[in-house]
Formats: C-alpha cells, structure tokens, sequence
C-alpha cells in the first residue's frame, strides 16, 4: 500500500515537473496596434502663393530630398514622387510588440517594424501624387496622396505565408491583416497606418 501510494505521489510530481517545464519553454508576447483613430491629418491645404511659386517651392525642395521624381505635368499640376526605405519607422507605424522566449531568456520591447526588421526583410514602397492647383492670383490648393506598400519576407528570400506580409493602405489610411500562428498572448491582427511624415514634409515646405 506504501509503495502504491508513493508511486502515485511520484507521478504527480513529475507530472507536474512536465507541466512546469512545458511552461518555461513558451514562447509569451503582446501586441499593440497603432491608434487609428487619429482623424487630424488633412491631405489638402491652401497656401497664400500663387502657382508659380508654388510649383517652384515644391520642385526645388523635392530635389534635394529623399524622393525620386517619376513624372511631372506643370499644365495639369501633377507630380508623382516615390520614395522607398529600409527605415520603413520614419514614415509608418505598425504599433508595439513584445514577447519572452522562456526558453532561451530573451526578450524584445519595442516597435513592431523593429520586430520585423530583426529576422526578416522589410521594406516599404511609396509613391505619391502631388496636385497643385491655383485658385487665384495670390493662393494655391495643394493636395497630396501616398500609396504605401510595407512588406516583410524571409531573410532568405524563399516564400513563407507565415513571414512573407504585405500591408497596402494610403494617407491617412491603414490596413489589418491575420497573420498566421500569432506568438501565444497577442492578438492575431497586425495592422500598419501612415504616420503623414512624408507628405508633411512638402506641405511644411510650402507654409
């Protein structure tokens, strides 16, 4: 009877040795999406230049800057600019995450596109419509649309819908999408937004 009931005492503990160590080693995070609430961005403003001097403020600040010119029609007032970066922080927010890896102790806090960047490729694409329009002789409408691509792949190229993530959305937009097998404590969304730090930078420009 002694034997029996210590056999049962053994398995108990060691069951729970198991359960103790399965514990240690999972992998626990959180993610927090970006607010997308923040409705303050207006992606047109009217400035007290005419168009010339409009036009002219734009170009000439857009050439010494990040942006690569693709195409320009002075007549019509369109500009379409692209920009492209590997410090996809500077102009989007895909919010904060963390997590703990039990197992080897390691431990991440900070943005998600730092996440990101730390085991996978990402890269943001961009390419942005500028119109400019006179309403008289003394102001000029300037309003502005990005396209924004954000994605991430895996550090060695080959195709994995676990890592390999497009986020499309525009000014002032967002876009959320599922990811597969989400670490154990986050939700199982990601979502990225515009932070309108490319677009203020022209309308900055001509204030």
């Amino acid at each position: 009877m002694k034997k029996f009931f210590l056999s049962i005492v053994m398995t108990i503990f060691l069951s729970s040795c198991a359960v103790e160590k399965e514990k240690l080693t999972e992998n626990i995070g959180k993610y927090f999406p970006p607010n997308i609430d923040d409705t303050n961005f207006k992606s047109s403003v009217i400035t007290d230049k005419n168009f010339e001097e409009t036009w002219t403020t734009v170009i000439d600040f857009v050439n010494d800057s990040f942006f690569k010119i693709e195409n320009l029609e002075k007549d019509s007032g369109l500009i379409t600019l692209s920009f492209g970066s590997k410090e996809a922080e500077n102009f989007i927010d895909c919010g904060d995450f963390e997590y703990t890896l039990f197992f080897t102790g390691e431990e991440f806090k900070g943005s998600y596109i730092d996440y990101a960047k730390s085991g996978l490729l990402a890269m943001l694409k961009a390419k942005m419509n500028i119109n400019i329009r006179k309403i008289d002789n003394k102001s000029t409408k300037i309003s502005i649309n990005t396209n924004y691509t954000y994605s991430t792949q895996h550090a060695l190229g080959y195709y994995d819908p676990k890592l390999n993530q497009t986020y499309s959305f525009v000014t002032g937009g967002y876009q959320t999408i599922n990811v597969i097998n989400p670490i154990k404590g986050s939700i199982p969304t990601r979502t990225c937004k515009s932070t309108n730090f490319a677009e203020n930078a022209i309308f900055n420009v001509i204030k």
